[in-house]
């Protein structure tokens, strides 16, 4: 590949932090500077280990917090050289979902070669999020500059957010074209109480598409962004996997070492530089056209009984799949209640669905949220599989053929004027 200026200059200040930091013992963060193509400065913080194999980490879109400086400090320690590359200070942009597209792709493949000549040809990259798709995308734009070039030796994604757009309700989801351009080795880490969990292997089968190995790492018992909050805001198994996570993604980048890096690109693979996201939608129930038929729902609860959806063919519907440690599906069961209150007298039924936790789990959250609604537990997530669920809260308005006539994807002010109005324009109807 071939440097300008501006990106040489970064190449020479990474060759001289190198040159300079102390061999023995971790340092503290050093700030080292780099020029891409755009000619925007920007920052990496770089953290010196002893060992030959760097880690480059990409931000998610909420940026990094003080927890990843503790996570690079103590994967230093274990011997990486790693680099936090902070783009959105360096950028002046606002973390928020938004945030990751606006990153200059070209100018993030140059620091992916920077950090390539520094790593002395073994390098892995990090992401968390939608960063995950800038990751994706950089690499493949790095490799199709540099055939030949095997310096990259994987990727490992944690709670990777690859969608192409928001999922249709009741459909598959599409992810973006990156997902299926990936020719490299990638490590996949999921908590099991986050939304990326019951898809996780749906990922993974898309990523492997090129037969190159993809592995997947489920963390037990462990809720998601355990790494960035607070110790005494945390459970004891999240607190750790937080202080085990640097070993986590150091048995992770041992895995992907072991294996056989491609040399080149996927070829003709398309616009792979596509970015995605959930946008937010209108606080209003959505109108399918056509209406869909239920899934099955067969289901027990805490106690023990059972309910099936086909039973209820003379009742309008509304079932609510959620989970305690999602805030929005927490923030809407004061709404889903006041719901109820309104319509108690009329054929209207709301069952909730717990997706993925156990009857412990769920009782303990209990005694500090009650829900006073029909609760129905999805253990092992296969109704929701059926479902077709990606987001959490999802809520699905079953007429009284059982026909889905409205959906929602995220949390509602249920008793708002417009969708009451729709839930009795629906038991109107007969």
């Amino acid at each position: 590949m071939s440097f300008g200026p501006r990106v040489a200059l970064g190449l020479l200040c990474l060759r001289i932090w190198l040159a300079t930091m102390p061999v023995a013992g971790v340092a503290s963060a050093a700030p080292l500077l780099l020029q891409p193509p755009s000619g925007h400065e920007f920052e990496i913080r770089s953290f010196d280990g002893q060992g030959a194999t760097a880690m480059l980490w990409l931000p998610s879109e909420r940026g990094f917090l003080p927890g990843h400086d503790a996570q690079a400090r103590a994967l230093a320690g274990l011997g990486y050289k790693v680099w936090l590359a902070d783009l959105h200070k360096s950028y002046f942009i606002r973390p928020g979902r938004a945030s990751i597209h606006q990153f200059p792709v070209d100018d993030v493949v140059a620091l992916i070669d920077a950090a390539v000549v520094a790593s002395d040809g073994e390098l892995i990259l990090v992401a968390d999020g939608r960063g995950a798709q800038l990751a994706l995308i950089a690499v493949r734009e790095w490799q199709l500059r540099n055939p030949g070039n095997a310096a990259i030796r994987g990727i490992i994604l944690n709670h990777p957010h690859l969608y192409a757009a928001r999922p249709s309700p009741g459909a598959r989801a599409d992810y973006l074209p990156i997902v299926t351009a990936t020719n490299l080795p990638v490590y996949l880490i999921a908590a099991q109480y986050s939304t990326k969990f019951s898809r996780l292997q749906e990922l993974a089968q898309l990523l492997g598409s090129n037969g190159n190995p993809v592995y997947t790492r489920v963390l037990g018992g462990v809720q998601g962004g355990f790494v960035t909050r607070d110790d005494a805001d945390i459970s004891a198994l999240d607190l750790a996997a937080k202080r085990d996570y640097a070993a986590t993604l150091s048995s992770a980048a041992k895995l992907l070492l072991k294996m056989q890096p491609p040399r080149q690109a996927v070829q003709n693979a398309g616009d792979t530089r596509q970015f995605g996201g959930l946008a937010d939608a209108d606080p209003v129930l959505r109108a399918l056209s056509p209406p869909l038929a239920a899934p099955r729902l067969r289901l027990q609860d805490l106690d023990g009984t059972s309910f099936a959806l086909e039973a209820h063919r003379d009742q309008v519907v509304l079932v609510n799949f959620w989970a305690s440690w999602c805030r929005p599906c927490v923030t809407e069961i004061p709404s889903l209640h006041r719901l109820e209150a309104m319509l108690k007298d009329t054929d209207f039924r709301i069952v909730t669905v717990n997706v993925g936790e156990d009857r412990d789990r769920v009782r303990q959250f209990l005694q500090q949220v009650p829900v006073e609604l029909p609760l129905l537990m999805d253990y092992d997530a296969a109704i929701s599989k059926d479902w077709m669920i990606y987001v959490y809260p999802s809520s699905y308005l079953v007429d009284r053929q059982g026909k889905i006539r409205y959906a929602y994807l995220g949390a509602l002010e249920w008793d708002s004027t417009e969708n009451l109005r729709i839930i009795r324009n629906l038991l109107s109807e007969r």
